[in-house]
């Protein structure tokens, strides 16, 4: 026989290596360990290998949320590989029904399974075996999770901390079984010097965290050797040490847990069993200190120094958009001669690489003014809207009704599903009475989940019906009480109203004028600003601000040491490049807003065609 023959008759197989954790691929201690012994056994039986695969994974998730494992089963079911060589047959699972499947698919589909460690053949006793040996797989992590809940559950009674981690920052541990702390001197000045920092020298949080990166001092997580890449501190880390309540000797324990999410990757989620423990940990911040830096926090809002905004400035807000992006825009405020006027901006500002092209501005008093100048002519049609929304409402009470009578559905349902189980118990299974009604019971229970979940939407909206009415109820008695003195409403009056209206407002960017002269035509080679102003209409002061934020340069010269200068050439170009934001149109905000109405009040607004303001009132839908 050839060599060639000789090559094409050996066994290709996948050697797969898994460890429970990321730790363990990092020391490469047991995962090298197992490649090594596979390949061993590779080697002596003529075996070629195809692939090796490592994975740190749990081995109790399911097995299809483990991806070196689906390569290997996928290399088996496209015929590419003809086993898979594990250490031993915990590798594929330590879940009982898990190994039983994988197993089964592996070999329906003409592979092998090979436990080096085991030795277990593929006749019906190995088979039983094997069985055995995955049922002693999961028989043996469910005593390892009893004893580790014991070990906890006993740390617990005894008012210990569960010592699952590090020290908090300020303290280290003070004995090897980890049962009490004691404070870290050096750590305990810098959590100290926040507090200082925070309550006496009244600094923001966020300079805190740039005076501690100046300083040069490492924050927590890299000063105890974690593997993070960043030195500086974050405001986060500095909220955290503030509100902490170890600062004074108040111990948390049992936070949250360790819970493997559907992905199979590790996740942490709030523990029922949470606990404090007074005096479990040296206190490092006196009382007095910690309870100022809490008061702080609470009213740190609040007691700013900038200007706050006030929510009758802003009447529109959540309910006016950019017409750009769709993005709802935000009240803020500008100082002008130390007077505060608000306006509007567009919020998708956050990231510079993905903002808003246009970010449109307009100023809110006067957007604010012609919104509600807009819907008092809409409530001049009284009678109208009267019935609109007494026509909606009924139809929220018919909504009602309609749920109601899901309701008395959903439970004549299970009743008959009950009936039918107790039917079904009455006949031999694999009869055919049994297998009729066992359709007709899977069938009723995929109408019942179908009606279980139109009910669960169902019940929200009942609950939202009542504020809705309530709203609504508001409204009409304003409609009555102020008939005929709209513009004198109060701020949550007109709130109520722009809701039950469903009034939305988007604004478009201003219009950029351009300048009337783009390029100067004169023999002089330098110019100042006043006479620049003189040649294009520009007002000097405009030209001045320009050159301040240095779109053009400029310079002084000999001839006059008072006046500003610009050379010909670079005043042409800036010229030729040059956008104007005249007050009239910035001011004229008409033709840059669009106001909507919710889709019921459609008929009202027909009737407002004749209206002289000259925008457009658009209908949403």
């Amino acid at each position: 026989m050839s060599a060639s023959e000789k090559s094409s008759q050996r066994k290709r197989a996948v050697i797969y290596c898994r460890v429970s954790t990321d730790k363990q691929e990092v020391d490469s201690e047991s995962l090298e360990y197992q490649e090594d012994k596979c390949r061993r056994y590779a080697e002596l039986h003529d075996i070629d290998v195809v692939i090796v695969l490592h994975e740190a994974k749990s081995g109790y998730i399911h097995y299809s949320l483990r991806e070196k494992l689906t390569l290997a089963r996928q290399l088996i079911r496209d015929r590419m590989a003809d086993m898979i060589i594990v250490w031993d047959l915990r590798r594929f699972s330590r879940n009982f029904v898990h190994s039983a499947m994988i197993f089964e698919e592996i070999e329906s589909n003409g592979g092998e399974i090979v436990s080096v460690s085991e030795s277990i053949d593929n006749s019906l006793t190995g088979k039983l075996v094997r069985s055995i040996l995955a049922w002693s797989a999961e028989s043996e992590r469910e005593k390892i999770v009893e004893y580790a809940n014991r070990h906890w559950q006993t740390r617990l009674a005894q008012n210990l901390p569960m010592a699952t981690g590090r020290a908090p920052y300020g303290w280290y541990w003070e004995d090897k079984e980890k049962t009490r702390y004691a404070i870290n001197k050096e750590e305990a000045i810098v959590r100290f010097s926040i507090f200082n920092m925070f309550v006496e020298q009244d600094m923001s949080i966020r300079s805190i965290a740039h005076k501690l990166t100046e300083d040069g001092i490492l924050p927590p997580a890299k000063s105890r050797g974690a593997n993070v890449r960043s030195t500086a501190w974050q405001p986060s880390t500095v909220h955290s040490i503030l509100v902490g309540p170890e600062n004074v000797g108040v111990l948390t324990i049992c936070k949250t847990k360790k819970v493997i999410a559907p992905n199979g990757k590790e996740a942490r989620q709030p523990n029922a069993n949470i606990k404090t423990i007074p005096g479990g940990i040296p206190a490092i911040i006196p009382v007095e200190l910690y309870e100022l830096a809490q008061y702080k926090l609470k009213h740190n809002r609040v007691d700013k120094s900038r200007v706050h905004l006030k929510p009758e400035d802003f009447l529109l807000k959540s309910h006016i958009f950019c017409k750009t992006c769709g993005y709802r825009m935000g009240g803020r405020y500008r100082i002008y001669d130390g007077v505060p006027c608000g306006y509007y901006q567009c919020n998708k500002d956050w990231n510079k690489y993905d903002a808003c092209p246009d970010m449109p501005q307009i100023k809110a008093d006067k957007v604010n003014q012609l919104v509600w100048e807009d819907c008092c002519r809409v409530f001049e049609a009284i009678k109208l809207i009267r019935e609109t929304i007494r026509a909606n409402i009924e139809r929220d009470v018919q909504n009602f009704l309609e749920n109601t009578q899901g309701k008395q559905q959903l439970v004549q349902l299970t009743q008959e599903i009950a009936i039918a189980e107790q039917e079904l118990a009455k006949h031999p299974e694999g009869s055919y009475y049994y297998k009729l009604i066992s359709q007709d019971i899977q069938a009723k229970q995929a109408q019942l989940r179908k009606y279980e979940e139109e009910s669960k939407h169902a019940e929200v909206r009942v609950q939202m019906l009542d504020i809705y009415q309530q709203n609504v109820l508001s409204f009409l008695d304003f409609l009555s009480t102020m008939k005929g003195r709209y513009h004198k409403a109060s701020f949550k009056e007109k709130r109520n109203a722009l809701d039950v209206l469903g009034v939305t407002v988007q604004v478009s960017p201003a219009v950029h004028a351009s300048p009337v002269v783009t390029h100067v035509e004169t023999d002089r080679e330098w110019l100042s600003l006043v006479e620049v102003a003189e040649l294009t209409g520009i007002n000097p002061k405009i030209l001045s601000y320009r050159a301040g934020k240095g779109e053009f340069a400029t310079c002084k010269r000999d001839e006059s040491r008072r006046c500003t200068y610009v050379h010909r050439d670079e005043l042409n170009r800036f010229l030729s490049s040059l956008t104007l934001h005249p007050r009239r149109y910035r001011d004229d905000i008409q033709p840059r807003v669009e106001i909507n109405y919710s889709p019921i009040f459609t008929g009202v607004q027909s009737c407002l065609i004749y209206t002289s303001v000259p925008i457009r009132a658009l209908i949403a839908g």
